[in-house]
This record gives C-alpha cells, sequence and structure tokens, in this order.
C-alpha cells in the first residue's frame, strides 16, 4: 500500500514549516505529499497575507511534488474537512500544527487529535510544537500592505507605499508588531519565485531571500 502524507496548514510562517516538517517524511518513506490549506480568512482583510502565503505554498507544493488542495473552513469544522480530505486521499499519515489542536481545544474543550484517531485509526498522526517565542519563524507581524521598493545608488531599497512608475519592485510589507519603524519583512515576486527580504527602519540592504540568507549563514 502505498505512504500518502497529508499536511494540514493555514496561513502564516508556521504553515511553511509543517511543510518542510512533511516533506522529510515524504522523502523518508517514499510518500506521496499532500498540503491541505484551510482557507478561512475574511476575503478582503487579509487580500495580501493570502496571496503571498498562498504563492509561497505553491511554490513548496512544485518543488515537493506535492499536490495542494484548498478547502474553505472555519476553526469549528477543521476536523471535518481533515477528516473528508484524509479519507479521499487514503491518507496514511497526517502532519497537523500544535496550533491548530491547541485552537480546537479552546474551542470546544475537547481534542482534535482525539478525534482524527477515533475516526481515521488506519492515519498515523503527527503533531508539530509551536516554535519557541525566541525563533524567527513565529509570525510577529501585522497584516500585510501593499508596498514598493525604489533602488537608491549605493544599490540598497527604500520602501515606499505609494506607487510610481520608477518603483523596482512592487509587493507587500509585514511590519513587526510592536515597532514605530517600518521594521519587518517585504515578500515580493521574482524570476517565477517568492522572496522574503528584510526591511530595516524603511530600507532594504539585499535582495537576498532570508531562506538563502540562512543558509550562507551556515
Amino acid at each position: 500500500m502505498a505512504e500518502n502524507i497529508l499536511v494540514c496548514v493555514n496561513y502564516g510562517h508556521h504553515g511553511a514549516r509543517l511543510i518542510k516538517r512533511g516533506s522529510e517524511l515524504a522523502k523518508t518513506t517514499e510518500a506521496n505529499l499532500y498540503i491541505l490549506v484551510f482557507d478561512s480568512l475574511p476575503q478582503d482583510d487579509y487580500k495580501n497575507d493570502r496571496e503571498v502565503d498562498m504563492s509561497i505554498f505553491k511554490e513548496m507544493a512544485t518543488d515537493y511534488g506535492a499536490e495542494l488542495i484548498v478547502e474553505e473552513s472555519h476553526a469549528h469544522n477543521i476536523s471535518k474537512v481533515i477528516k473528508r480530505i484524509a479519507k479521499e486521499i487514503d491518507a496514511t499519515q497526517i502532519v497537523i500544527g500544535q496550533r491548530v489542536e491547541n485552537l480546537w481545544t479552546a474551542l470546544i474543550g475537547g481534542s482534535i487529535i482525539d478525534i482524527l484517531l477515533h475516526d481515521i485509526p488506519s492515519a498515523d498522526l503527527h503533531v508539530v510544537p509551536k516554535p519557541r517565542a525566541d525563533e524567527e519563524e513565529d509570525w510577529n507581524f501585522e497584516r500585510g500592505v501593499t508596498a514598493y521598493l525604489y533602488k537608491n545608488d549605493d544599490h540598497t531599497y527604500t520602501l515606499n507605499f505609494d506607487h510610481q512608475k520608477n518603483c523596482d519592485y512592487e509587493g507587500v510589507f509585514f511590519k513587526y508588531l510592536q515597532t514605530d519603524f517600518n521594521n519587518g519583512l517585504f515578500a515580493f515576486q521574482k524570476d517565477n519565485r517568492v522572496f522574503e527580504v528584510r526591511v530595516n527602519d524603511g530600507v532594504v540592504e539585499s535582495l537576498v531571500d532570508i531562506d538563502e540568507e540562512k543558509d550562507r549563514m551556515l
């Protein structure tokens, strides 16, 4: 019987972390990988967040040879969606984040783990712990807003929220919480890829993607 791994994610960086974990399991077991995205954000209020995260999820699905499944859902029916998709693809392993489990527990006072173990006994369940608060993968940003980068003579880029014809890149700016300055991340598309670069006081020093930046430091 073929192994089928179902990774259940919502928007935010923790979703990318779960997908990476699922891809590692799939590689180890030579399994088929499926990514289930819960599309639960309000259509208008979180338009930028959805577009950026969905682009990242699509890119990761392509890189890992996974099938991307998007389902509209709300917190109260997450377990039903997981059960339905898991049965449709004959999932043998299911990966969820601790945040999903905590949310379900807060809503109904029960455990989504117990429900899934009872209703899908043939699948192994993996619960990935929430990252520590001091890890960069925690999503400590305000809602994304449309922004633009303009190249300077010193090859840095200035972040601006007004569009002009000479803008170099259009994307979405995610500002760090609890800061009065324009510090955070700028996400944009380049060469059919989604890049996320650091913004310090309204300036981007380099267009090197954050993940590539980490690799260079290793």
